[in-house]
Formats: C-alpha cells, structure tokens, sequence
C-alpha cells in the first residue's frame, strides 16, 4: 500500500510540474529551423581586427571549448517565436521578411529588422519576435554556446513577462 501511495505521488509531482513548466513557458508556433552545430575545433580565436574606417572594428575571443550553431529559420504569417533567451551570444541576420521583435523590459515596444538588417541578443536578454507581415520571413541566427553533452538548447523559453505583452 505504501508502495503505491508512493508512486501516485511521484507520478502527481511530475505531471504537476510538466504542466506549471508548459503554463509559465511560451512556446513558439508557425517556425521552423534548419540547424548545423559543431564544436570550434580548430583553434581558440582571438580576432582584434580594425577596418579602413577607424571606427569600425571587430573583436572575439573564445576561451575553453565552445560549439558554435547556425540556423535557417522560417516563420509564416502570423509566427511567434514565443518569450525566450539564449545560452551564449547571438547574432540574427534577416534574408527576407520583416522581423518584429519585443524586449521584456519594455514589451510594448516593437523594433522592426528588414531584409539585410542584423542585430544581436546576449544570454540574459529576455525576448519575442514574431512575424507580423503578409509573406514568410526567413532569418539567419548563429550562436556562439559552451560546449556540453548533452548539447546546450539554443532556446531557453521564458514565461511572458507580463500583460499587455505579445505572445
């Protein structure tokens, strides 16, 4: 009997906390991803490298084992990509469409990226985009994450940060 009682209350605490994870979480809906992931196996990097403009420079460095991801992703009419973060730093590139994206901070406020903009997001930034327009929108994101195993997700789903804000 107590064998029993024990495992119902085992079996009650998982489905409780699958479905609070699944409530407070928003999931994305209308987009696919192509994904290629790899460890950096080469060589650690460490570029300083400035261009003829004096003002414009690019600077990285890794240190320890690290994986690094890109992604082809597509979003139809009306996607969401839901509230989420990212492990490690990321860097978006739209190829076509208009990206509307929203920062928890300030959910309200909706930042548009066209075709041939790019942006980034780092790790604690909370964040939605959806794809608001009438045609596919296609983006390409490449994310720099620690390598692990098992591998890091590269999306991390955050609950909604409060009312009024998109989903």
């Amino acid at each position: 009997m107590l064998r029993r009682t024990t495992l119902v209350i085992v079996v009650l605490a998982v489905l409780l906390a699958f479905a609070v994870g699944t409530a407070f979480g928003t999931m994305s809906s209308g987009v696919s991803a192509e994904t290629a992931r790899g460890p950096l196996v080469d060589r650690p990097l460490h570029i300083n490298m400035h261009f003829d403009n004096p003002w414009s420079k690019v600077k990285l460095q890794t240190n320890g084992p690290i994986e690094v991801a890109v992604q082809r992703i597509v979003a139809i009419p009306g996607a969401t990509f839901g509230w989420h973060s990212h492990p490690g730093p990321t860097i978006v590139t739209v190829l076509s469409g208009t990206l509307s994206f929203y920062h928890a901070e300030d959910c309200t406020q909706r930042i548009n990226y066209t075709a041939g903009q790019s942006f980034s997001n780092l790790p604690d930034e909370i964040h939605l985009a959806r794809n608001e327009g009438s045609v596919d929108l296609v983006v390409y994101a490449s994310y720099y994450v620690p390598l692990r195993t098992p591998a890091v997700p590269l999306r991390i789903d955050q609950p909604s940060p409060g009312a009024g804000c998109p989903q």
